[in-house]
């Protein structure tokens, strides 16, 4: 199933740092993407270079960031309500399973069913 998923770095950094400067500090780093998401600036990277970026982005910004390592769909589904209750309840049992780590998944459920 991996061939559904993109391996990339993730790099958070708040957006009261201002869009113009994170993107500046990002692009000298050699990042792939800067996109504003909620309250967060998302930086992404290839794995060969988030090390590096991640590094060089501590320095300007120091530890007010978080960073880590994701797997970032490339196709998203759509699901009808009764798919996507199953779907949120087999999520919900994975994540409180001690052995599972992380919880990577390509379904979008609309706004109108979430509601």
């Amino acid at each position: 199933m991996s061939f559904m998923f993109e391996h990339l770095g993730l790099i958070r950094i708040p957006t009261s740092h201002g869009f113009d400067f994170v993107f500046e500090a990002a692009v000298e780093a050699g990042a792939d993407n800067v996109e504003e998401a909620g309250e967060f600036f998302d930086i992404t990277t290839d794995l060969d270079t988030f090390g590096r970026v991640r590094d060089a982005l501590t320095v300007k910004f120091g530890d007010n960031m978080e960073a880590k390592v994701i797997w970032r769909p490339n196709v998203m589904t759509s699901c009808a309500e009764d798919t996507a209750t199953t779907l949120l309840k087999l999520i919900d049992i994975l994540e409180d399973n001690d052995d599972v780590q992380h919880v990577y998944a390509n379904f979008d459920i609309p706004d109108d069913v979430m509601a």
